[in-house]
């Protein structure tokens, strides 16, 4: 067996062990962040109905000095809450495709 034979192989056996971490590495990013983009879609929904609880009621409570003031926080807050969780989910959801792709192409 010849020095290229010998160097071929131990190349090919290193991008063989590569292909292999890649793939091991890109399923476990596909199970996390399939997770997380299912839980983040959960509290802009959560946080969406918060939001909107705490707009309707906003005109009622206006007139308590402290507990109108909470109110409007409460509405501003969980507004902001739903406009993250929203972001966090679209790029979960951009994360776990890539995860796919890779998965698949280091099969």
């Amino acid at each position: 067996m010849g020095s290229f034979t010998r160097l071929g192989q131990k190349i090919s056996g290193e991008a063989h062990r590569l292909g292999h971490k890649i793939h091991e590495a890109s399923a476990g990013v596909h199970r996390i962040a399939h997770k997380v983009a299912d839980v983040s879609g959960k509290v802009a929904k959560v946080a969406g109905v918060v939001s909107k609880v705490a707009t309707a009621a906003l005109p009622f409570t206006a007139e308590i000095p402290i507990v109108g003031e909470v109110v409007g926080g409460v509405a501003a807050g969980s507004k902001a809450v739903q406009g993250i969780a929203t972001g966090v989910n679209k790029v979960a959801k951009f994360v776990d495709r890539g995860a796919v792709v890779a998965n698949k192409l280091t099969r």
